[in-house]
């Protein structure tokens, strides 16, 4: 009877460099395509952020005559004066106001915020009294709601909006109007805003980015926007373009409801027009 011995030829050394070369270089093409699916849902997530927020703002006006929540920040910050109500007052700041429609504190943050220090910590970017007490109330400032004590908020409101109080029937293009949008601070602004001409688009000026909305994902730190300041107030740096947040964009939502992405060259200031 003859007996059979099987033979199994291992894997040589070249062969196994070979499988893990191509294991790498597979991985290489891969790990990035992930990384767009993770980036591009986050977006997503933003998006329906922004929408919420915008119903929430519209349905604000459905109960008051149609107009905007209106906040000062030269007066109704902790270090105002002269306003209606008291100093260091969040009650008519338009993310406090529009909570009741809202009702979570959790879709006012992006999920690709690099801007991490809460309303505590911070004191909402020094309009506010801090550090403040999370645990205190009476170290917060008037008439905000406990659900913004702990969170982050990424998302900004127009600073013309907010403090001009317009009424929605006064918007005569509202789905060209920025109503709220991803945003270094909660309220967005733009220092040459006066300068821009609607009735002369060609001008240069109209084509400066939005303060705090094109940089909003810029530096890093609790002192993002002052450190930074002499750069943002002085003329335009276009490398701060790599600061938006979306893969050089940022979500905006509009005055009639819809949100979208919108690539950081078309941040600009005729976003901020009411008309």
């Amino acid at each position: 009877m003859h007996h059979y011995r099987s033979h199994r030829r291992a894997f040589t050394l070249i062969e196994l460099l070979v499988v893990i070369a191509i294991i790498a270089i597979l991985a290489a093409i891969l790990f990035p395509v992930f990384a767009q699916a993770r980036e591009k849902a986050r977006a997503i997530s933003c998006v329906s952020n922004l929408k919420q927020l915008a119903m929430g703002l519209i349905m604000y006006t459905q109960d008051y005559d149609e107009t905007l929540p209106q906040w000062k920040w030269d007066q109704s910050y902790s270090g105002g004066g002269g306003g209606p109500g008291p100093t260091n007052d969040a009650s008519t700041i338009w993310w406090n106001a529009i909570f009741p429609y809202v009702k979570s504190a959790g879709v006012y943050t992006c999920p690709d915020n690099a801007y991490q220090f809460t309303t505590a910590q911070d004191g909402h970017w020094g309009w506010f009294k801090s550090p403040m007490n999370p645990n205190d109330p009476t170290t917060w400032p008037h008439g905000m709601n406990q659900a913004f004590v702990n969170i982050s908020i990424g998302y900004g409101m127009p600073e013309p909006v907010t403090y001009d109080h317009p009424k929605m029937t006064t918007m005569q293009r509202p789905a060209d109007i920025m109503l709220v949008a991803d945003c270094a601070t909660s309220l967005t602004g733009w220092e040459g805003f006066d300068d821009y001409d609607p009735a002369n688009l060609s001008d240069p000026k109209n084509s400066e980015r939005i303060r705090r909305v094109a940089y909003a994902n810029g530096g890093s730190g609790n002192d993002w926007f002052w450190s930074n300041s002499a750069t943002i107030y002085g003329p335009f740096d276009p490398t701060w373009d790599a600061a938006a947040r979306h893969s050089n964009g940022d979500n905006v939502a509009f005055a009639d409801g819809h949100a979208k992405f919108r690539h950081i060259s078309r941040v600009t200031v005729d976003l901020f027009t009411t008309k």
